[in-house]
């Protein structure tokens, strides 16, 4: 029965982590005992509108699973898995803006320390956010301005099962944006410093110039990177998360691609008059460029590839609602 196990899963996601498994079997048994005496009763299988029924006595799946948390002292059992959505949400949010505010600045042309400084500024940030998002739910509790989950829902708008696949934990997310930013930061001011992506090899070589001149498409792939692994944190019913991603970055990378195999010089001499440098920046440019050939061509594979999946993928579920 689709739409109790669609019920079920909507009170999986509301409930605490270390419980769910137990709770969701629990309930699972119980609502199926229920339907066994309805359909026993009736003499017949449970017709949609009857499950329906069903699901309605049993309350929203929030208000549910609010009957298995422990009350908080401050914030009561029903309101406390929205307080904690508001509050994730937010604190995503605030890492977000301030990797933002630190790409920008990067870009502005400061230097390292100065751009992961504003960074650094996060935990204050997050506590700060923390304390006024803790108030503001603990004075709706303690004023009594409780938010009444109507039972006017309609079980048949509850999401879609999610097939459960393997994806990344809540931890190894948070790693990944803090990883992303702190390269991210490096790699802007690196191109304007450029001793800080070359080290000591800046006595030989240097960037040539089409590197300044897609710095905007550095920025934005930057930017577009965390972005999508922001979006997986915050949503991680989001399955296709991972699959868009790398084929967004993939179509990006591509284009970067473009313009550096284009390039005559990705490096020039440190001392143009040197033949020895001169002779260096000529084979570099050789055999980067030929690396970058053949990344261009794994690149294309890959977003063929996966536009492929993508698309049978969608055409399936649309094959499968048409039949259904």
């Amino acid at each position: 029965m689709e739409l109790i196990e669609r019920y079920l899963q909507a009170v999986k996601f509301a409930l605490p982590p270390e419980q769910r498994d137990d709770i969701i079997k629990e309930l699972r048994d119980n609502i199926l005992s229920q339907v066994e005496e309805k359909e026993a009763e009736l003499g017949n299988p449970l017709s949609e509108d009857e499950q329906v029924e069903l699901l309605k006595k049993l309350g929203s799946p929030m208000r549910l699973a609010s009957r298995y948390r422990k009350q908080q002292q401050m914030i009561g059992a029903t309101m406390f898995p929205i307080y904690w959505k508001v509050l994730k949400a937010s604190l995503a949010l605030a890492f977000l803006v301030l990797a933002a505010a630190s790409i920008a600045t990067a870009a502005a042309g400061k230097t390292l320390m100065e751009s992961l400084g504003v960074l650094f500024r996060y935990p204050s940030v997050a506590l700060m956010t923390f304390a006024w998002i803790t108030l503001a739910f603990s004075a709706l509790e303690f004023f009594g301005a409780r938010l009444r989950l109507k039972d006017t829902w309609d079980p048949r708008k509850l999401p879609p099962l999610v097939k459960q696949s393997p994806r990344k934990s809540r931890f190894e997310l948070i790693a990944q944006l803090l990883v992303q930013t702190i390269f991210g930061v490096w790699w802007l001011a690196g191109l304007h410093y450029q001793y800080l992506i070359l080290g000591p090899g800046i006595a030989f070589l240097r960037f040539g110039p089409v590197w300044q001149t897609i710095y905007p498409l550095f920025v934005v792939m930057v930017l577009v990177d965390l972005t999508l692994t922001a979006a997986m944190l915050v949503w991680p019913q989001w399955i296709q998360g991972r699959r868009v991603s790398r084929l967004v970055m993939s179509a990006l990378g591509l284009v970067v691609l473009y313009f550096l195999i284009n390039a005559p010089d990705l490096f020039v001499a440190a001392d143009s008059i040197t033949p020895q440098l001169q002779a260096l920046a000529k084979g570099t440019n050789y055999g980067v460029h030929l690396g970058l050939v053949i990344a261009a061509i794994v690149s294309v594979v890959n977003i063929g590839i996966e536009s492929v999946r993508f698309v049978g993928r969608r055409l399936g579920r649309v094959h499968q609602a048409t039949v259904s």
